[in-house]
């Protein structure tokens, strides 16, 4: 009798272990991959064989994965992430954990997501090229409907990195605002929760659904974002030249802006270059950069 309790004992925790194995699996995200985007009540759903669960996405670059399916809270209450917050790399296998973070992948592309049974692995194979280019980068919130608006639209600075924006129009307290791409894909970064001053470094959040960026006062003046991917991401909301940062790729600094000022030579990797010789060079002077060619 006692055995017979044991083996159902085992049974039954042998079954608790294994309850999500094909039990349902859900997606939703941004891009051609999804119709409708962002849609938690009406998501993809992974297939299941074989101990795996497999689907297939066109044009994929974020997405949430999720055992629940509905409003926001009941998909992100089962929704699962990459450890650490890394990007897929195609066919690199990632391990999954408990969260509500966006999932990644290196660039666009059509990908076979694939997940053990268990929810503990997770590989996205690409078919074809990945498009890593860049994309376009926009202050989109509560001033604009949210929307993609070619007057919010931000000047890329150093290449890949940094970006500014002279707002067309005073951004007063208590709107709420992000700086994203156009279908919140590779950009979508925002705050802590708290409000930030002008003229103050400020470090902000891409990826995972940041808060949305309140100021603490009306603000006009220029936006300056250094939005590097693979690292950390501040803000600057310049109110006068005294407060343009120098970025380049070393840090913060205020700098005088007058034509004394000495230019700063960047690769086109953004790399600054000490002694440029033979090729064509990023200058930033003050706020400003320009393309020359050295000879």
């Amino acid at each position: 009798m006692k055995k017979f309790y044991a083996f159902a004992a085992a049974a039954i925790c042998a079954l608790a272990a294994n309850a999500q194995n094909g039990a349902p699996l859900y997606a939703t995200g941004a891009g051609p991959a999804f119709d409708p985007a962002w849609a938690p009540e009406s998501p993809a759903q992974f297939e299941y064989a074989n101990g795996e669960y497999t689907l297939k996405l066109e044009g994929l670059t974020q997405f949430k994965i999720s055992t629940a399916m509905g409003d926001w809270d009941t998909f992100n209450g089962g929704a699962l992430c990459v450890e650490g917050g890394a990007k897929l790399e195609s066919g690199v296998e990632a391990t999954l954990v408990a969260g509500d973070a966006n999932i990644a992948t290196a660039g666009s592309a059509t990908y076979t997501v694939t997940i053990s049974g268990d929810l503990t692995k997770i590989k996205a194979v690409a078919d074809g090229e990945v498009n890593t280019k860049f994309p376009d980068v926009y202050v989109r919130g509560d001033m604009n409907g949210w929307g993609v608006d070619d007057a919010w639209k931000m000047e890329v600075v150093t290449p890949e990195k940094v970006f500014k924006l002279t707002v067309p129009e005073p951004i007063a307290v208590g709107t709420g605002f992000k700086f994203a791409d156009d279908a919140w894909n590779d950009v979508n970064c925002g705050g802590d929760g708290n409000a930030i001053d002008a003229d103050v470094e400020t470090q902000v959040f891409n990826g995972g659904n940041p808060a949305n960026i309140t100021l603490t006062e009306e603000f006009e003046g220029t936006i300056f974002l250094n939005l590097d991917l693979d690292g950390e991401q501040y803000v600057v909301f310049a109110t006068d030249e005294n407060s343009t940062p120098d970025w380049g790729m070393s840090g913060v600094a205020n700098v005088d802006t007058d034509n004394n000022v000495a230019p700063k030579y960047f690769n086109l990797q953004g790399v600054q270059v000490a002694n440029p010789e033979n090729g064509l060079y990023i200058v930033v002077k003050g706020d400003k950069a320009s393309k020359v060619l050295v000879k």
